[in-house]
Protein backbone atom coordinates (compact mmCIF):
# COMPACT_ATOMS: atom_id res chain seq x y z
CA UNK A 1 0.00 0.00 0.00
CA UNK A 2 1.17 3.73 -0.79
CA UNK A 3 0.01 6.33 1.88
CA UNK A 4 -0.57 9.54 -0.54
CA UNK A 5 -1.61 12.58 1.52
CA UNK A 6 -4.73 14.70 -0.35
CA UNK A 7 -3.37 18.11 1.04
CA UNK A 8 0.32 19.30 1.36
CA UNK A 9 0.43 21.91 4.50
CA UNK A 10 3.38 23.47 2.23
CA UNK A 11 1.39 24.41 -0.19
CA UNK A 12 -1.35 27.00 0.66
CA UNK A 13 -3.70 26.56 -2.34
CA UNK A 14 -3.50 24.74 -5.52
CA UNK A 15 -4.16 22.05 -7.94
CA UNK A 16 -1.69 19.00 -7.07
CA UNK A 17 -1.67 15.56 -9.59
CA UNK A 18 -1.37 13.17 -6.96
CA UNK A 19 -1.73 10.02 -8.79
CA UNK A 20 -1.79 8.77 -12.63
CA UNK A 21 -2.20 5.18 -13.77
CA UNK A 22 -2.94 3.72 -17.54
CA UNK A 23 -1.33 4.94 -20.78
CA UNK A 24 -3.21 5.48 -24.32
CA UNK A 25 -5.23 3.91 -26.15
CA UNK A 26 -6.47 2.19 -22.55
CA UNK A 27 -8.30 4.75 -20.41
CA UNK A 28 -6.52 6.37 -17.91
CA UNK A 29 -6.65 7.27 -14.35
CA UNK A 30 -5.60 10.47 -12.76
CA UNK A 31 -6.39 11.40 -8.98
CA UNK A 32 -5.25 15.22 -7.25
CA UNK A 33 -6.53 17.79 -5.19
CA UNK A 34 -7.09 21.21 -5.01
CA UNK A 35 -7.27 24.02 -2.44
CA UNK A 36 -9.03 27.00 -3.29
CA UNK A 37 -9.00 30.31 -1.56
CA UNK A 38 -12.59 31.90 -0.38
CA UNK A 39 -13.87 33.71 -4.00
CA UNK A 40 -11.19 31.61 -6.12
CA UNK A 41 -11.90 30.64 -9.12
CA UNK A 42 -11.38 27.87 -11.21
CA UNK A 43 -10.38 28.48 -13.95
CA UNK A 44 -9.23 31.93 -13.41
CA UNK A 45 -10.98 32.85 -16.83
CA UNK A 46 -13.23 31.02 -19.21
CA UNK A 47 -14.53 27.59 -19.30
CA UNK A 48 -12.64 24.42 -18.33
CA UNK A 49 -13.27 21.25 -20.21
CA UNK A 50 -11.53 17.45 -20.01
CA UNK A 51 -11.81 14.39 -22.17
CA UNK A 52 -12.18 12.68 -19.15
CA UNK A 53 -14.99 12.30 -16.82
CA UNK A 54 -14.29 13.63 -13.42
CA UNK A 55 -15.42 12.78 -10.22
CA UNK A 56 -15.07 15.29 -7.50
CA UNK A 57 -15.39 14.70 -3.67
CA UNK A 58 -15.88 18.50 -1.39
CA UNK A 59 -13.53 17.69 1.21
CA UNK A 60 -14.14 21.19 2.90
CA UNK A 61 -15.87 24.20 2.04
CA UNK A 62 -18.18 25.02 -0.86
CA UNK A 63 -18.62 25.76 -4.26
CA UNK A 64 -20.71 27.42 -6.66
CA UNK A 65 -20.81 27.87 -10.31
CA UNK A 66 -21.79 25.99 -13.75
CA UNK A 67 -22.07 22.91 -15.38
CA UNK A 68 -23.71 22.25 -18.45
CA UNK A 69 -25.03 25.58 -18.95
CA UNK A 70 -26.60 24.80 -15.31
CA UNK A 71 -26.20 26.45 -12.23
CA UNK A 72 -24.96 24.18 -9.33
CA UNK A 73 -23.76 24.53 -5.70
CA UNK A 74 -22.12 21.74 -3.49
CA UNK A 75 -20.88 21.56 0.00
CA UNK A 76 -18.16 19.55 2.05
CA UNK A 77 -19.33 15.86 1.87
CA UNK A 78 -20.78 15.86 -1.42
CA UNK A 79 -19.96 13.91 -4.51
CA UNK A 80 -20.16 15.78 -8.28
CA UNK A 81 -19.53 13.86 -11.54
CA UNK A 82 -18.99 15.92 -14.74
CA UNK A 83 -18.92 13.59 -17.77
CA UNK A 84 -16.41 14.19 -20.00
CA UNK A 85 -16.51 16.75 -22.73
CA UNK A 86 -18.92 19.39 -20.31
CA UNK A 87 -18.18 22.46 -20.13
CA UNK A 88 -17.29 24.44 -16.55
CA UNK A 89 -16.47 26.75 -13.89
CA UNK A 90 -17.02 26.85 -10.35
CA UNK A 91 -16.05 29.64 -7.60
CA UNK A 92 -14.88 28.61 -3.83
CA UNK A 93 -17.53 29.74 -1.13
CA UNK A 94 -16.53 32.24 2.03
CA UNK A 95 -14.70 29.79 3.65
CA UNK A 96 -12.65 28.27 0.31
CA UNK A 97 -12.55 24.87 -0.41
CA UNK A 98 -10.52 21.54 -0.57
CA UNK A 99 -11.61 19.08 -3.34
CA UNK A 100 -10.64 15.60 -3.88
CA UNK A 101 -10.97 14.80 -7.62
CA UNK A 102 -10.84 11.76 -10.31
CA UNK A 103 -10.80 11.78 -13.91
CA UNK A 104 -10.98 8.59 -16.07
CA UNK A 105 -10.78 8.39 -19.31
CA UNK A 106 -9.12 10.22 -21.49
CA UNK A 107 -6.59 11.77 -19.18
CA UNK A 108 -3.99 13.67 -21.08
CA UNK A 109 -5.50 17.26 -21.67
Amino acid sequence: MRLIPLFNDATEFGVATLLELGAPPAPGFRAGSVRLAPGQRVPAEGLSVHAADEVSYVVAGSLSGVCGGEEFKTFAGEVSLIPAGEEHWAVAGPDGAEIFWCWYGNVSG
